[in-house]
């Protein structure tokens, strides 16, 4: 495709985009980011991609629909750790949840409360890089690339521990909980 007629298209696209995306996903935040990643996708391929701007723009939530679905299935694998992105949004002046979803009531406050809690204390006894690790990729939200490059390692040696303290987390979670 040519480029001026990408870059005609770039409006139309990221709304695609954002649209599948919130279908999707609860978050405005996590839709933005498809978005994002979308229309790099996009451009680095812009060149190789016919002139048919309907084709464009089906390949637009093609893409969208599948990375919503990644970060989808990422939080299913996962679920312990999506405490660590609730506690990110709460107010830290005031301690309290902003715009909190009708759907939440106060006891799913109080099981996210308890559930961070337990977390935090299962986190402590992880040793030092594998608990760094965690908060880097769960809170911080970086790569495995950028992990290495702090810890000055390798990303498959990023990735193992990784899986290994998750694994040891639910260890000591499942303990902690009986």
């Amino acid at each position: 495709m040519e480029r001026l007629k990408y870059i005609s298209l770039v409006a139309e696209l990221r709304q695609i985009a954002v649209r599948r995306a919130l279908a999707l996903l609860d978050e405005k935040e996590d839709a933005e980011d498809v978005a994002g990643e979308v229309m790099i996708r996009l451009w680095e391929r812009h060149e190789n991609l016919r002139e048919n701007t309907d084709e464009v723009k089906r390949l637009a939530d093609t893409i969208a629909k599948n990375l919503s679905l990644d970060i989808l299935r990422h939080r299913r694998r996962h679920p312990i750790l999506r405490i660590f992105h609730r506690q990110g949004d709460e107010d830290e002046d005031t301690g309290n949840t902003p715009d909190i979803p009708d759907s939440f009531t106060p006891q799913h406050y109080v099981e996210d409360k308890e559930a961070g809690s337990i977390v935090q204390r299962a986190m402590s006894q992880l040793p030092y890089n594998w608990r760094r690790i965690v908060e880097m990729r769960e809170q911080e939200d970086m790569n495995f690339a950028e992990i290495a490059q702090v810890l000055g390692t390798s990303e498959s040696s990023c990735r193992g521990m990784m899986s290994k303290a998750r694994q040891r987390l639910l260890q000591i979670i499942s303990i902690m909980t009986r």
